[in-house]
């Protein structure tokens, strides 16, 4: 597709740096044997207000590129701005000429309001048309077999809608509509599909926002208080690209949950059990003040703050009672006991169990008799409750980050597109 836009617009630019179009005097003449060739084209009854074409049956087929060069995001307003630069081609057969006859020359520059071209408008996100008339209309280069290109550059707005379920992977889709102004002659003035072309530009640390593809289709566009018209829509993908949440919200998260597991390996009777769980919660309940940016749906690592501040209470009040449990010297109901007994038949369970709890500047106190055999006590159950938590722990904690922490996007439209267009 880069070959096919250097072939579009080399010709344009070379054109304009050696050709500078002018206006004709058909009554003046001139030496230049481009002028003398602009002469005899326009000033022999051309009128560029005519529609060029054997018969008023006959239709003009337009070929159009649309490529994006910049954009601005207004994410309160879930607008975008952009500049579109189009590549217009038909052939306007009254123009041709003979280059054998004229030194071989096989392009000229022209005026755009010397010729007639085709008169579109762009829809925006408020359904007002703009015309082609407001656009940038630089010359146009029309070749010795009578096609003429020009490329207008216009500025848009598109309307967009936004996608925060994986937040702060979130994504736009904004779209604008490209459609014939001349309502008399759509038959006769034939748009064919717009052609949409992404260009590479540096993506910087910086960067908020790429436009990662775009695309078009044929569309009924219905305008309220207006018919529904055809329409060629434009569709603009976005991605956010979010290098600094993923420092300032990520990482805390992560570091709060590896706290949970830290804590889960400590005995219940020191007194970091206790304290760590109550700074956790006010990190979390911080963390969460910190996205505060309404949006119109609860983003996965939301819920997976939220979720690790549940987990953070429940492990508090899981250590008082187990602190009460430490405590007594009675023993255990028959049911307990016969629980404990069944568990550590098994002999992970038991190994498992005789590993001793990670101390916090003092080493605890083991529970392990001479014999090597375990008591069936309280103890021995906190100890237990504390192996079932861990384990319970870590297991929740990684399908909370499997299923609500995204890492990128959904899908790399880059790779398909090809290119992508990024502002901060």
């Amino acid at each position: 597709m880069a070959n096919i836009l250097s072939f579009i617009y080399l010709p344009l630019l070379v054109a304009f740096l050696f050709d500078s179009a002018s206006s004709i005097n058909c009554d003046k003449k001139r030496d230049n044997v481009q002028y003398t060739i602009k002469q005899h084209l326009f000033c022999n009854g051309y009128d560029p207000k005519i529609r060029p074409a054997k018969s008023e049956f006959d239709s003009i087929n337009i070929t159009t590129y649309a490529v994006l060069y910049s954009f601005d995001i207004s994410e309160y307003r879930s607008v975008m701005s952009f500049q579109v630069n189009y590549y217009m081609r038909w052939q306007d057969s009254s123009l041709a000429w003979n280059a054998s006859d004229w030194s071989n020359i096989t392009t000229l520059n022209i005026n755009n309001d010397e010729i007639w071209s085709p008169q579109f408008e762009n829809i925006n996100s408020d359904y007002e048309g703009q015309p082609s008339v407001s656009c940038l209309n630089p010359d146009c280069l029309l070749r010795v077999n009578g096609y003429v290109s020009c490329s207008p550059v216009c500025r848009i707005s598109a309307k967009c809608s936004s996608d925060y379920s994986r937040w702060p992977f979130n994504t736009l889709v904004c779209r604008m509509w490209f459609t014939n102004r001349d309502k008399e002659l759509v038959d006769e003035v034939n748009f064919l599909p717009v052609i949409t072309y992404l260009p590479s530009n540096r993506h910087l640390p910086t960067t908020k926002w790429c436009v990662t593809s775009v695309s078009s289709n044929k569309t009924q566009l219905s305008i309220p208080g207006a018919t529904s018209r055809t329409v060629e829509e434009l569709e603009f993908n976005l991605e956010h690209s979010p290098h600094l949440t993923i420092a300032i919200i990520y990482l805390p998260a992560f570091v709060l949950s590896m706290l949970n597991i830290f804590v889960c390996l400590l005995d219940s009777r020191v007194k970091e059990k206790i304290v760590i769980p109550i700074i956790c919660m006010v990190f979390h309940f911080q963390l969460l003040q910190q996205m505060s940016n309404p949006t119109p749906e609860i983003p996965g690592v939301v819920i997976f703050i939220i979720a690790s501040m549940i987990l953070t209470f429940l492990l508090f009040v899981s250590t008082l009672i187990n602190r009460w449990l430490h405590g007594l010297q009675s023993t255990p109901p028959n049911i307990v006991i016969r629980s404990m007994r069944a568990i550590l038949s098994s002999h992970l369970m038991n190994w498992i169990l005789k590993v001793d709890y990670l101390s916090v500047g003092q080493k605890t106190c083991t529970i392990i008799n001479n014999d090597d055999r375990l008591t069936l006590d309280w103890v021995m159950f906190v100890k237990l409750v504390d192996r079932f938590i861990l384990a319970a722990y870590v297991i929740i904690y990684l399908l909370l980050f499997w299923i609500y922490i995204p890492l990128q996007h959904t899908h790399n439209r880059y790779a398909e597109s090809g290119g992508r267009v990024c502002a901060n």
